[in-house]
């Protein structure tokens, strides 16, 4: 009785998580700032584009350099670093467990 209890409550905190980062989720969208990100993108590409264009009519020396934006910012800190390494553990431990399993009861099939 004692572990169905303690089952229990760690579900109902995963699915409370789960909740919350639905509602975050849902919040941004609903707010406009994904929408607003990726209409920012769209017009930058489109803007970039008649550049080209341009300079593809007017004979310049064209490189793709020119028309990209580098938009990748390094976020990564301590805790990510962390939670990056947690991470690849936890699918290297369930890469093995499952390996494991499908061999045992490929045993069985056998």
């Amino acid at each position: 009785m004692k572990n169905s209890h303690k089952a229990w409550v760690i579900f109902r905190h995963i699915l409370t998580l789960l909740f919350i980062f639905f509602l975050i989720n849902y919040y941004q969208v609903a707010s406009g700032n994904y929408k607003s990100e990726i209409n920012r993108q769209t017009i930058l590409t489109e803007e970039k584009i008649k550049e080209f264009e341009e300079d593809v009519k007017n004979g310049t020396f064209v490189d793709i350099k020119d028309y990209t934006e580098n938009t990748y910012v390094d976020t990564s800190n301590t805790a990510s670093n962390i939670g990056a390494k947690v991470g690849e553990g936890l699918d290297s431990l369930i890469n093995e467990k499952a390996k494991g399993i499908i061999d045992f009861i490929g045993k069985f099939i056998s």
